[in-house]
């Protein structure tokens, strides 16, 4: 029996160590796909960073040149406001320019109807007086809406209107 035992014993141990050394393959696999997905894992993080630095990179550059784009439209907007704000001063003082030239219109045209009146009055005295000369009756001043005035010597009443004696 002792040679039983010694031989079986053998095969219990050789198991053992088979089983323990297919344990051993197991963990290595194991221990191997691990490292091989971290080291994927870790390159694929890797490159991750490198794509994130070019996107971070592209974004600041849009970005300076949006805000530089925004400084630019901001100045132009401030320009033409700074334009229309300008254009309706002038559009205001010329709109009191011509409410001025419209007073003095008005005001002349009616200085220049007073005159008319005034002309159109003279012109009907000094016909009457022209008809008078030329009827050779007495020169009598002529009566006016305003009235006569004898005793002040007027246009009417000139020297150079009366008749000389022949």
């Amino acid at each position: 029996m002792a040679a039983n035992n010694h031989s079986s014993g053998k095969s219990g141990a050789g198991r053992a160590v088979a089983r323990e050394l297919d344990q051993l393959k197991r963990k290595v696999k194991e221990l191997a796909l691990k490292l091989e997905r971290e080291a994927k894992a870790r390159e694929l993080a890797a490159r991750l960073a490198v794509v994130a630095k070019k996107a971070r990179e592209q974004l600041t550059r849009e970005i300076k040149a949006l805000r530089e784009q925004g400084r630019k439209m901001a100045s132009e907007l401030k320009s033409a406001i700074t334009d229309a704000n300008k254009r309706k001063q002038t559009v205001e003082e010329a709109r009191g320019k011509i409410a001025e030239l419209r007073a003095e219109l008005a005001r002349r045209t009616a200085d220049l109807k007073h005159k008319s009146e005034e002309l159109k009055k003279l012109a009907g005295e000094s016909a009457h007086r022209a008809a008078v000369i030329i009827g050779g009756a007495s020169p009598e001043p002529a009566q006016s809406s305003a009235g006569s005035r004898p005793s002040e010597p007027g246009p009417e009443d000139h020297p150079s209107d009366k008749p000389t004696p022949t």
